[in-house]
């Protein structure tokens, strides 16, 4: 992915905005750059100029979304000593819901092992942040792969449903998750 000018994130909103457009109607693998180029009317090579592949235009969306949300997050962490995780989780879900047509893209696009990675990333650092580590171990690590893949199907699922499940009843059902392995951690920390 590449630097960002004003003239390119204008031309990047609209090759995002265009894909989305298209992927209410076809598949993801039938669509072409040819055919996404024309319909943002933008030249082949001003493509080739801010992405590498298709894929990047979601990708690099979801980068931008995963930066908002850590920022907002870890403002607020910082002024914690101990995480309950309500505002963390809250925010996770509101950012799921303000993103669903990039999220159901990604999904579409079968770049969803990507975000869940990025779940993992980010449930990495908080975990890290709660039970004051600098890295994780192995059990540690795999504590946050459970939970990252957990809350990943649960979103997915949701989405499924259209949300209809209650924002209140999700949330707590992720503080509860995460509160359960924040005390699986400490177990470990002391074997």
């Amino acid at each position: 992915m590449k630097k960002q000018d004003k003239r390119s994130r204008r031309t990047r909103a609209w090759l995002l905005e265009t894909l989305l457009k298209l992927l209410e109607n076809k598949k993801y693998s039938e669509i072409t750059i040819t055919e996404l180029t024309e319909k943002a009317d933008i030249a082949r090579q001003t493509f080739y100029r801010n992405y590498d592949s298709m894929d990047d235009i979601l990708l690099s969306r979801l980068n931008e979304i995963v930066d908002e949300y850590l920022a907002k997050v870890f403002k607020n962490l910082e002024t914690k000593k101990d995480p309950d995780w309500d505002f963390e989780v809250r925010q996770l879900i509101l950012l799921w819901q303000q993103n669903e047509v990039v999220f159901r893209a990604l999904k579409k696009a079968g770049l969803d092992y990507q975000v869940m990675e990025k779940l993992s990333h980010l449930f990495t650092r908080f975990h890290m942040k709660a039970q004051n580590l600098r890295e994780l171990d192995d059990k540690q690590q795999f504590l946050v792969y459970y939970l990252a893949g957990g809350v990943f199907m649960v979103l997915n699922k949701w989405f499924e449903n259209d949300m209809k499940f209650p924002m209140k009843l999700l949330t707590d059902l992720f503080k509860k998750a995460a509160n359960s392995v924040d005390e699986i951690a400490e177990e470990y920390k002391r074997d």
